[in-house]
């Protein structure tokens, strides 16, 4: 291990202690990892942990550059690599060239994913890296997650979920070791705020992108732009919903979305939560 190698902070919370703990058990129990990282708070807890025990020479954190991931959010997980001091690469993968991807049918995470993996497994062998972490927590099991299945197929390693370590306890964990995104909300692909049957677009994509940017400058955090063709649904959390009622916020909204293509520009009465598009496979 290389000698300035950070060395790992104690935590307060005994609960806490005891799974950072097998964490890190976990992580040195191989020599060298690659580790996808989005820039969300799971894949990032993995980056510091991973660097912290076996040293950038032995670490390497890799982002995925693509047309669905928000150009903000490429710009911040490489802001936080770099902040952190890891060892960050960038890759650019091609699931868009695949049409079973942009039919974007119920197992369309399956393709995303199997592009990414199968990207990071030859990066791997290449340059000699043991293993492949992602981010996978244990609440991940609660969801329909295609992506998966991937993993399992690429033989690709989640310590999250190997731990036994949810949502929760990754943000707790990321709060006492410092690390700046622990509270920030997640971002999936702009392909998850296209509804299931409906062909995914670059043109889509990038109005997704522009008025979730928008919407985000405009002060909401955790929220929802879904792309229903002519109709943007806008779906805000609890605390957000009653700025929405402002009138000349909602005009001022309404005339940037029709101004990017939207005929058309709604609120959904129930505030937002992760996975919506998901809940129409269970009816």
């Amino acid at each position: 291990m290389d000698e300035s190698v950070i060395q790992p902070m104690v935590l307060n919370n005994s609960t806490l202690q005891v799974k950072l703990q097998k964490l890190r058990d976990f992580v040195s129990n191989y020599s060298s990892v690659i580790v996808a990282y989005s820039g969300g708070i799971d894949s990032s807890l993995l980056a510091l942990v991973t660097t912290e025990l076996l040293g950038k020479q032995n670490s390497l954190i890799i982002t995925a550059k693509s047309p669905s991931v928000n150009s903000k959010e490429l710009e911040y997980a490489t802001s936080l690599a770099q902040k952190n001091d890891w060892n960050h690469k960038i890759i650019q993968t091609s699931e868009f060239q695949n049409q079973s991807y942009r039919d974007n049918k119920a197992d369309r995470c399956y393709y995303c994913k199997t592009e990414l993996y199968s990207l990071l497994e030859s990066i791997c062998d290449d340059k000699g890296y043991e293993v492949v972490f992602n981010g996978t927590n244990f609440d991940d099991l609660s969801d329909y997650r295609p992506g998966l299945k991937a993993a399992d197929e690429k033989n690709i390693v989640s310590p999250l979920l190997e731990c036994r370590i949810n949502k929760l306890e990754v943000r707790e964990i990321a709060k006492e070791l410092a690390l700046e995104n622990w509270d920030k909300p997640a971002q999936p692909c702009l392909s998850s705020r296209v509804p299931y049957g409906i062909e995914i677009t670059m043109k889509i994509l990038k109005q997704i992108e522009e008025a979730e940017n928008y919407l985000s400058e405009l002060g909401f955090v955790n929220f929802r732009v879904r792309n229903h063709g002519s109709i943007a649904r806008i779906e805000l959390s609890e605390n957000d919903l009653h700025r929405i009622l402002e009138k000349d916020l909602r005009l001022k909204i309404t005339s940037y979305l029709r101004g990017i293509g939207f005929k058309f520009v709604s609120v959904d009465l129930l505030e937002f939560q992760s996975g919506n598009l998901n809940k129409s496979l269970k009816s």
